[in-house]
């Protein structure tokens, strides 16, 4: 379940000279500028404007933005004019970007480990191959002879790239050392092209 909603901080409070339109005290009403903000999990993502509300310390009236005559929305509105938005509110847009670089970052760390590791195949190696559009297994490197690499194939098959972890973890038995497959090193880094091989993890 995602929690999400809309908050709103006090930012700014100052002092007007203007009489309180219920007790006509002069010099006694205070102006609260809110900044509001939409948050997921707490955490704040982005501003959505600002309000505020007056209080008179004398009769201790108390009214909202929408309450408030023209005299005070005026005042409000010079004061929310000198209050700048808190860069705090930004937080989740900054952690959804970072989040994104990371990820283009890691990205193409691992196609550039790809690439090279493609091209100098060890015994052991495990590919983690794409077989369909919604098939995932492993193949691991038995031997290498010239530009030909031999697997043996994974018994199992995860319909989720996510679920390769899950194959990884069965270890070495869960591979079918009966039979043998060879892939020149050509087809391999055109596989590679086609986004068929996933990772590569060297031990």
């Amino acid at each position: 379940m995602i929690v999400y909603g809309t908050r709103a901080v006090l930012q700014k409070t100052e002092y007007i000279y203007d009489a309180c339109p219920n007790c006509r005290a002069a010099n006694s009403v205070l102006i609260n500028v809110y900044q509001r903000y939409a948050h997921v999990f707490w955490i704040p993502f982005f501003p959505i404007g600002k309000t505020g509300i007056s209080a008179c310390k004398g009769c201790s009236q108390v009214l909202k933005l929408n309450q408030m005559p023209e005299s005070l929305k005026l005042s409000y509105e010079n004061i929310k004019s000198n209050t700048r938005i808190p860069v705090w509110t930004f937080i989740g847009v900054f952690l959804i970007g970072a989040g994104i670089v990371a990820g283009v970052v890691s990205e193409n760390q691992k196609a550039e480990k790809v690439g090279r590791l493609i091209l100098a195949p060890k015994k052991n190696d495990v590919f983690e191959i794409k077989i369909k559009d919604d098939q995932y297994t492993l193949y691991k490197v038995q031997k290498v002879e010239r530009d030909t690499v031999y697997f043996v194939a994974n018994k199992f098959v995860t319909n989720q790239e996510s679920g390769i972890s899950d194959l990884t973890d069965k270890g070495d038995q869960a591979f079918d050392e009966s039979t043998t497959y060879g892939i020149s090193i050509p087809k391999l880094v055109e596989m590679n092209k086609s986004d068929k091989i996933v990772d590569i993890d060297r031990k």
